[in-house]
């Protein structure tokens, strides 16, 4: 396995998307007054993508094509596993199932993780 060497750019733009997940997670904190399993998900279920989307701003240009094609893969990833967990949250509030933050949070970014892998496979399968 090679190991490669980020390029500033890249490490800015991963710094870039960290800070935007922090002020997005304060917004929301300060912005959201519901029920707490929505707001601590929210909260925690976007970090990846703004990491992904900071990366693919600020370095799209730098990289090559099959890392644009894989942050773009992240980034749809992200958002459509954040908002089955989103449905999946919402509907545990409706029916008054409580759960913890950890269990919140691990499987969200387990159902982003899968969605991910999916997609790569199709991707490199050349399903579309």
């Amino acid at each position: 396995m090679k190991i490669q060497k980020l390029k500033p750019e890249e490490i800015f733009g991963l710094m870039l998307g960290a800070v935007l997940g922090f002020i997005m997670s304060m917004l929301t904190s300060s912005v959201l007054h519901f029920s707490n399993q929505i707001v601590a998900w929210v909260n925690t279920g976007l970090i990846v993508f703004f990491i992904i989307l900071g990366h693919y701003i600020v370095s799209w240009k730098v990289i090559d094509e099959k890392k644009r094609t894989e942050d773009i893969i992240g980034l749809k990833s992200n958002l459509l596993g954040f908002f089955l967990w989103l449905i999946v949250i919402i509907i545990a509030t409706l029916l008054n199932i409580e759960m913890n933050r950890t269990a919140i949070t691990t499987g969200g970014y387990l159902t982003i993780l899968l969605i991910t892998l999916i997609t790569l496979h199709m991707n490199k399968k050349g399903i579309n």
